[in-house]
């Protein structure tokens, strides 16, 4: 019963810490992302099969790039 405790208190712990502190990359500063963009335009560098897709561990949000990732 106690070991139960504890680990349940580590994860519980280990999980606010994350939540707190995990924040998504911000964009880049660079040409591609300083003009004015819509979250379909993500997707033409980011897409599948494009020059820079996403990675496979990221959130399938087609349309929310912005919920995230904030301008530099």
């Amino acid at each position: 019963m106690v070991v139960f405790l504890v680990v349940g208190t580590a994860l519980a712990v280990l999980l606010v810490v994350y939540t707190v502190l995990h924040r998504p990359p911000r964009l880049p500063a660079d040409a591609d992302h300083l003009r004015p963009q819509q979250p379909r335009d993500c997707l033409e560098c980011h897409g599948p099969g494009k020059r820079s897709p996403r990675k496979p561990n990221h959130p399938p949000a087609e349309s929310q790039c912005f919920n995230c990732h904030e301008s530099a």
